[in-house]
């Protein structure tokens, strides 16, 4: 499960605009955190660590879009929308492969007395085909990346969230 990481430098004699960029920011970096390891893709925890963080922050900027000007707000946050929703097709398959595989053990346990190997192929067969398409799946988060960074997301959103006092 991912844990909520506690933001710094927030108090009652800081200006609503001034905490709002602190909690983004810190919300930001959060999910950034996961992006080497999503890359990756060894660990399914980091494409769902990473998809927790966008959500939590998709959440604030919902909170404190008062405090942005319109046009530059919404392009950071139709951004780490489509980070949500790619991460989401991956965090999916993860999801049913661990679900399958987890299956197919528990039906190792029970019938290893019996030889019925053969709903064990089916399985594993549903497996293999989920994780092809989570290879697949993995394309277009990959290429997201790419576009990302070639574009300087990150530097450009850090820019305009951070605070200024």
């Amino acid at each position: 499960m991912s844990t909520a990481i506690e933001i710094k430098g927030i108090s009652p004699d800081k200006t609503l605009e001034t905490c709002a960029r602190l909690i983004i920011v810190g919300y930001f970096q959060e999910m950034m955190s996961h992006k080497a390891g999503a890359i990756e893709g060894i660990d399914i925890e980091f494409v769902h660590n990473m998809r927790v963080a966008s959500r939590r922050l998709r959440e604030a900027m919902d909170n404190f879009v008062t405090c942005f000007e319109e046009e530059p707000f919404k392009k950071h946050y139709k951004q780490v929308r489509t980070i949500t929703r790619t991460m989401g097709a991956v965090r999916d398959l993860d999801v049913l492969i661990a679900r399958f595989d987890s299956y197919n053990r528990e039906l190792n346990v029970l019938s290893a007395a019996r030889e019925n190997t053969e709903g064990h192929k089916d399985i594993r067969g549903l497996i293999q085909h989920l994780q092809y398409e989570r290879e697949n799946a993995r394309k277009p988060m990959l290429k997201l990346f790419a576009e990302l960074d070639n574009s300087d997301f990150e530097t450009r959103f850090l820019t305009f969230f951070k605070a200024s006092d």
